[in-house]
């Protein structure tokens, strides 16, 4: 059975070539090392921006170090679980080449740095995710050499550099379910599958027989339906959400066709990844220019089922447009960060931790104008409501909101602007919002001498009955 952890997190993915260079190196002396010096490579200050087009031979020097370094930035911040793309040994600066998945690549360390880096985010309560490439791998690969029948005589997406594995085969199998076990040893949390459509449903189905108890969250660029469950994958990296919320936002998507998507069963998947932004798309800021609009993209990534996922540097609102300028350096100069904005998405990360129904609790869909929903669990004080204006005009409506603890005259705080407090009614509550903005409403159980949620109420109190 899969486990459930990964619905109370909240996730960091990290670039490790661009993220931090680790002590004592500074990006002079770690660009001088020898696995630096390859002919094909191009060595690039951190302020600089990423070689266009993308080739993969530039290199910045980020490293395992350097996220050790920084750990009290991300515990600061909320992060409870980090997110590596590919870490091993390959030729590239993205590692999704991989020429030996036992060994970490010198540019980011060795076993004992990520041994070390497991054990200080573990210390801090903070979990591991790895990624995982496993259907294709790079010709310099020696498999290519010592196992050619390993190889599917294919190509991924016509690069051929990067032949593709006989996933099939059970001795290939074998040989990618050692990796996941000799990592899970140094303190690995789970994995992210890469391009898991092509690793296809078979492969899954043996890998959970394996792992019965292991995370896995699979790169599904489609409809994700399907692909999750007790015999695949854990959740997926939920595209699908990104591009409802952009296109919504954008106004390429209709409020009756954002309500539909949101609706679907998928996406009432705790388990799965909401992302905004990832190393392979645009940055949000780059995507939705208006910071107002960007919030708005924020707070359905805290609210909606799904573990949001943060790409580094988004929290203080650094720009970048598609691959490869989506992978610049973080900038750790404080002088150019959003303050307002990280202190935004910081509050948000508190908000969903402290309240079980932003992480757990069922979805309900409301029909309205703009965006309006329900987050509730069975505990009748754990409920959220959710409205959104993605309008240029002020949007004033009478929703109905049919939940049995929405109690007649209990007030509800907007956890956004605390002097937003609204009244239910019969069932019901009268909704202003202004243009582009977001309200997230909280019971405000506060009344002199008289408590709406009484204790008679909770799911505890009539199971012992």
């Amino acid at each position: 059975m899969n486990p459930t952890w990964m619905a109370d997190q909240i996730v960091y993915e990290i670039f490790p070539d661009r993220f931090a260079i680790g002590h004592p190196h500074t990006s002079d002396t770690k660009l001088a090392l020898p696995v630096y010096q390859q002919s094909r490579y191009e060595r690039r200050r951190w302020d600089e921006l990423p070689a266009q087009p993308p080739r993969g031979r530039d290199f910045f020097g980020g490293d395992l170090q350097g996220i050790i370094d920084r750990l009290d930035y991300l515990t600061e911040l909320g992060v409870t679980c980090l997110y590596l793309t590919p870490i091993f040994t390959a030729p590239s600066n993205h590692k999704y080449d991989t020429t030996d998945f036992f060994q970490i690549d010198p540019m980011f360390g060795d076993e004992t740095t990520l041994r070390k880096l497991a054990d200080a985010l573990h210390a801090r309560g903070v979990r591991l995710v790895l990624d995982a490439v496993f259907n294709h791998i790079s010709d310099r690969h020696p498999w290519c050499q010592e196992h050619p029948d390993w190889l599917a005589g294919t190509f991924w997406r016509g690069f051929g550099h990067m032949p593709e594995l006989a996933l099939e085969r059970a001795d290939v199998r074998e040989a990618l379910f050692s990796v996941i076990e000799k990592w899970n040893a140094a303190g690995v949390d789970g994995w992210r599958f890469d391009v898991a459509v092509d690793v296809g449903l078979p492969f899954l189905h043996a890998l959970r027989e394996r792992f019965p108890n292991q995370v896995f969250i699979g790169e599904i660029m489609s409809h994700p339906a399907g692909w999750c469950g007790p015999t695949a994958l854990s959740g997926v990296m939920n595209y699908v959400f990104r591009d409802a919320v952009l296109g919504w936002l954008n106004g390429e998507v209709s409020d009756r066709q954002m309500q539909r998507v949101l609706a679907e069963d998928f996406m009432g998947r705790w388990d799965s990844w909401n992302m905004l932004a990832s190393h392979d798309t645009p940055r949000l800021r780059h995507v939705l220019p208006s910071e107002a609009v960007q919030r708005l993209a924020w707070v359905l990534q805290f609210t909606l089922p799904g573990a949001p996922v943060i790409y580094y540097g988004e929290e203080i609102g650094m720009d970048g447009g598609p691959d490869p300028d989506c992978r610049r350096p973080m900038i750790w100069d404080r002088a150019h960060w959003n303050d307002d904005l990280w202190n935004f998405i910081k509050n948000l990360i508190e908000l969903r931790r402290n309240r079980p129904e932003l992480r757990r609790g069922r979805l309900m869909m409301l029909e309205a104008e703009g965006l309006v929903f329900l987050r509730a669990t069975d505990e009748p004080h754990e409920v959220a409501l959710i409205a959104i204006n993605p309008h240029a005009r002020l949007i004033r409506q009478r929703v109905f909101t049919p939940h049995p603890h929405l109690y007649h005259s209990l007030p509800l705080r907007n956890a956004l602007a605390p002097d937003d407090t609204v009244t239910m009614d019969a069932g019901n509550v009268l909704l202003e919002l202004r243009p582009h903005t977001a309200a997230i409403y909280l019971p405000a159980d506060e009344m002199e001498r008289y408590r709406f949620f009484k204790p008679r109420n909770r799911v505890a109190s009539h199971r012992a009955a």
